[in-house]
């Protein structure tokens, strides 16, 4: 038995190394063992998992029967997350990141640390660990070619009051306080979006990022969608039910470090039950997101939401700089406007791990460079003014 252990320990430790390690290329799907994680890696700072709308009841895999245990599943959240990613392309061209989890929550629950998730079921570790992996690498890969990025949890609640519940791991009693002591270090400190906070494009508080003008509540209360906490509805009535957050929104969000902010929506039946509000909602969502992270991440990010890194000149729209064509297998060519104002002299390429694998240092409007000898993957493309500085970045899919 405890051989069995070790060899289980050193198989996750391996799988988290090899789904960090490998390139994932945007537009595809990625599975985990038996198929029962799917992965649909991106292009944009944006993150979007579904932890309990999974439909799989293998019969292998007992119930849970944990005390304290959810086993119901968020209904239709699954659907109405490919919905978003569908519209996402069809209107950007662009792709998010999406991590689902397809076994049903009875059998395991993805927004809960190990032990209650499996109901100590060790055999069902793999999945747990695959899941999580997947966000981590999504998490990576934006902090790499965009420095910051926000992650969603998407649940569904069966709460009385139709409104959308948006999770900061702020408790409702402290949703109550006044604005002066939301904004204090201590409350900040616990947030799921203390990275936000502290470094955003509008030197918003974090009172006004839950609840106010800009937040994700309001933009959604002022396109038909009613939600806790917002402008419209700052906090939740003494007795009210209120979903703050949950594992994923504290270990996936800026809270522990790093500059992933994270927020859960709980939507409610309304929106998730029938297909036609779906799509609509869908539609509503992508664009708040875009503008989300336009006023609070990147100032003019949704003129170009596939090219903008964070890191570079924000203010370059896409058709500024272009590689053609993309993706490629053997040859491209880089094109650039005027547009810049400044003269260009050289292109760098990155790997996903931020290592340069190709570099000329004399190029033009035109100018043509072999990926033949690429592995397949996501890289990003840096132009260079004279004096060595990034000016601007685009991503190149090499297949």
């Amino acid at each position: 038995m405890q051989k069995s252990k070790i060899i289980l320990i050193i198989t996750l430790f391996l799988l988290g190394k090899y789904l960090h390690a490998q390139p994932y290329i945007p537009g595809q799907t990625y599975w985990g063992t038996r198929q029962y994680i799917e992965y649909q890696p991106g292009n944009l700072p944006l993150i979007i998992s579904v932890p309990h709308g999974g439909y799989e009841q293998p019969s292998d895999i007992r119930d849970r029967q944990c005390e304290g245990c959810a086993y119901v599943q968020d209904a239709f959240t699954q659907e109405l997350a490919r919905t978003i990613r569908e519209i996402f392309v069809k209107e950007t061209g662009c792709y998010p990141y999406m991590i689902y989890n397809r076994i049903h929550r009875k059998k395991l629950d993805m927004n809960r640390d190990i032990i209650m998730a499996t109901d100590s079921n060790s055999s069902l570790d793999v999945y747990w660990h695959e899941y999580h992996n997947f966000i981590d690498s999504a998490k990576k890969h934006i902090t790499l070619h965009f420095g910051k990025g926000l992650f969603i949890d998407l649940h569904g609640h069966g709460h009385t009051k139709q409104r959308i519940e948006y999770g900061y791991l702020v408790y409702d009693s402290q949703l109550r306080e006044s604005d002066s002591l939301m904004n204090t270090a201590a409350r900040i400190r616990v947030s799921s979006i203390e990275s936000l906070a502290g470094n955003n494009a509008m030197n918003t508080t974090h009172a006004e990022l839950i609840r106010g003008n800009e937040a994700l509540g309001t933009q959604f209360a002022e396109r038909g969608y009613p939600g806790v906490p917002s402008k419209q509805d700052p906090f939740p009535l003494i007795g009210d039910p209120y979903f703050n957050g949950g594992y994923n929104t504290y270990y996936h969000g800026s809270s522990p470090g790093g500059t992933i902010d994270a927020i859960q929506m709980e939507l409610y039946s309304d929106i998730r039950f029938d297909s036609v509000k779906r799509t609509q909602f869908a539609r509503n969502f992508v664009a708040v997101a875009l503008q989300f992270l336009d006023r609070h991440y990147f100032p003019g990010f949704s003129g170009a939401p596939c090219s903008i890194t964070g890191i570079y000149d924000n203010a370059i729209s896409m058709q500024s700089f272009r590689i053609v064509p993309n993706p490629t297998s053997t040859l491209c060519t880089v094109y650039y406007t005027s547009f810049m104002h400044t003269e260009l002299t050289s292109l760098t390429v990155y790997n996903i791990f931020g290592q340069p694998v190709f570099h000329e240092s004399d190029i033009y409007n035109g100018y043509s460079f072999p990926v033949h000898t690429l592995p397949t993957g996501m890289y990003s493309v840096v132009l260079h003014s004279h004096n060595k500085t990034p000016i601007i970045t685009t991503s190149l899919i090499v297949h």
